[in-house]
């Protein structure tokens, strides 16, 4: 079991659930927040008296990383598609990793933006992987994101249900959190520009 200490959020204060925590800090600016194994370490964080003992992690650096995803797509004048994704690794608030590509197959093509998206979190997820880090808070602004992932949305094409099943397989905690599109979000900004340069990129 976790415990989520939120430092600054609507309501400061340790919570015993991802949801309950989840209410208090999204689209909330600044929010700061992490899990912790224990109430106590918890406590110590929101009232900033923690303390990190030697050789003992208060905190499991898989809680504290957020990622953010984004597609992008370019109709050329010859009726083709120009598709890229882009990616933004934080942790703790810092960035540790960024990257873009258009290396979207053919069969993916038809979805558009929506398979660059879909790319973006793949990539992330095998990034996730190499570093062995199991558990993420996703940023996404497309809803089949989330939907088609836990099953909430039926995947009816071959390549979403790829997509779905890649995402069950990677053996990594999701939590998905759906941002507005254009809205300023900075993060959300970075990836928007990474998709649209990789999709741009011979």
């Amino acid at each position: 079991m976790k415990f989520y200490g939120v430092r600054r959020g609507r309501t400061p204060g340790v919570f015993d659930s991802w949801d309950a925590c989840r209410k208090q800090v999204v689209k909330f600016p600044g929010a700061e927040y992490k899990a912790f194994p224990t109430r106590e370490e918890a406590s110590a964080y929101v009232s900033g008296t923690e303390k990190i003992l030697e050789n003992t992690k208060t905190i499991s650096s898989n809680s504290t990383i957020a990622i953010w995803v984004d597609g992008s797509c370019f109709p050329q004048s010859d009726g083709s598609l120009r598709i890229g994704w882009g990616l933004l690794v934080k942790q703790d608030g810092e960035e540790v990793y960024r990257a873009k590509d258009n290396d979207i197959p053919p069969e993916a093509v038809e979805h558009r933006n929506v398979a660059g998206e879909i790319f973006g979190i793949l990539k992330a997820l095998q990034w996730c992987q190499a570093q062995g880090i199991t558990e993420v808070t996703l940023y996404y602004d497309y809803q089949g994101l989330e939907s088609w992932a836990t099953g909430a949305w039926r995947a009816k094409l071959p390549f979403t249900q790829s997509y779905a099943h890649a995402v069950k397989a990677s053996g990594i905690s999701i939590h998905w959190i759906k941002v507005k599109a254009h809205s300023g979000n900075p993060e959300n900004e970075i990836v928007d520009q990474l998709a649209k340069e990789a999709a741009n990129s011979p």
